[in-house]
């Protein structure tokens, strides 16, 4: 994964992949029309820009095998603004991507039921929960993806640290440490919305027993965001950040001058996940680094590392040619190895796929907390819709700036959400 906000640009697949189909192939595949009788077009709204030239040489390999059916991709940035336009118009996707939990059941009147597909029992214990509804399934997990702490291996046993903290208390000592050998432990990008607004906020939401409960208890008004017991271990690890990192200078600081900062050694830890992996080898192809879970109590048992699927491929239940689609997301669960793990460089959602060494040590820490079934679930796909993650960073970074005291900023993040479920 890219960094979360990517610029909302759409970038579109000029022209079809291969030689066949038009705009209406599909039309004409029912009707026989024009002697394209047997010839169907599928069409594929996908996310992340970045792996539009692998996407296009996957889609190929399945046209040379499966020469009769011709997929017609559109990659963009904002796949939910795009599906909304192009489901009004009623020029609509027979497969798209999709974020599971709450955009899912946005959406569950459109989609396909999926729980009867031969994948589904493959599926990492850690990718069902956001694509489950009601029992059913209706996703395809494209990878899965962690994020905690980012260290680096070298700074740590300069500062004399020989393990990773695993409670809120050895948090604090590595930092002590990481203090006295004159390194500055964090540089935060406090001045976007989503490391700390989104990733970090929703700490707490994750280390509840039940996330989808008290999501459900907060949308009823039964419970408040100030009632989560571990609210007081996320303001602890965020006065951390701040008080060991840049201070109120945090706030300043972008994704990129974060990452800037950790890869040139001048910090010894940021708040990322695996996607950082490539953007700080560009800067320091030597850097040595792995990735812990962010401690919120002192019960080193319930410290567990937040992995979920950032995006899942679900299948529109209208499409035309139904079945042709099922057996397209078939034939890359049976690849998925040498596409999505391989090529695409994804972490793979499935049992059957392994990780390579090229995902790096990020992900082979992230795949030592999923073998233990240490991990938690992205607590902020259970919020509410409606720019709430936008709205949730104001107060936390009014809080850091000191204009709002701790019971001040959760009295607004409650107003927040209070008024997102109205």
């Amino acid at each position: 994964m890219n960094k979360w906000l990517s610029s909302l640009a759409i970038i579109a697949l000029t022209g079809t992949l291969l030689v066949g189909c038009g705009s209406n192939a599909a039309e004409n595949a029912s009707s026989g029309e024009g002697g394209n009788s047997g010839k169907i077009t599928l069409k594929l709204l996908q996310n992340k820009p970045e792996i539009a030239d692998k996407l296009k040489q996957m889609l190929a390999d399945y046209h040379k095998v499966n020469p009769n059916v011709t997929i017609e991709p559109e990659v963009t940035a904002d796949v939910p603004t795009r599906l909304k336009t192009m489901f009004a118009s009623g020029d609509e996707p027979d497969i798209f991507t999709m974020k599971g939990y709450a955009d899912m059941k946005n959406w569950q009147e459109k989609l396909a039921d999926l729980s009867g597909e031969p994948w589904v029992e493959d599926v990492l214990p850690a990718a069902e929960p956001g694509m489950t509804i009601d029992g059913k399934k209706y996703g395809f997990p494209l990878a899965i993806e962690g994020y905690g702490f980012v260290y680096n291996k070298v700074l740590f046993a300069k500062a004399g640290i020989d393990k990773v903290p695993t409670t809120l208390t050895e948090l604090k000592e590595v930092n002590e440490k990481l203090k006295a050998a004159g390194i500055t432990s964090y540089a935060e990008a406090y001045r976007e919305n989503w490391p700390l607004g989104q990733h970090l906020f929703s700490l707490p939401f994750s280390y509840e027993p039940d996330p989808e409960g008290f999501a459900k208890k907060l949308n009823e008004g039964t419970a408040q965001v100030k009632d989560s017991p571990y609210m007081k271990g996320f303001f602890d690890v965020l006065d951390m950040t701040v008080n060991y990192g840049k201070g109120q200078d945090s706030l300043g600081l972008s994704y990129d001058a974060e990452v800037a900062s950790f890869a040139s050694g001048k910090s010894a830890m940021m708040q990322q996940g695996v996607w950082v992996l490539q953007p700080v080898m560009k800067i320091n192809a030597n850097i040595q680094m792995g990735m812990f879970a962010i401690p919120l109590t002192d019960n080193p048992e319930e410290t567990k590392l937040p992995v979920s699927v950032p995006n899942y491929y679900v299948v529109n239940k209208n499409s035309k040619h139904l079945d042709e689609v099922k057996k397209f997301l078939a034939w890359v669960h049976d690849n998925g190895q040498k596409y999505l793990v391989e090529s695409f460089q994804f972490t793979p959602a499935f049992t059957s796929m392994k990780a390579t060494a090229d995902l790096g040590p990020l992900a082979e820490d992230m795949g030592r907390y999923v073998a233990e079934n240490k991990t938690l679930p992205w607590a902020f796909a259970l919020w509410p819709n409606g720019g709430i993650r936008e709205q949730f960073v104001k107060p936390l970074q009014q809080y850091i700036a000191g204009q709002m005291t701790k019971e001040e900023a959760l009295e607004d993040l409650q107003k927040s959400w209070t008024a997102a479920v109205d």
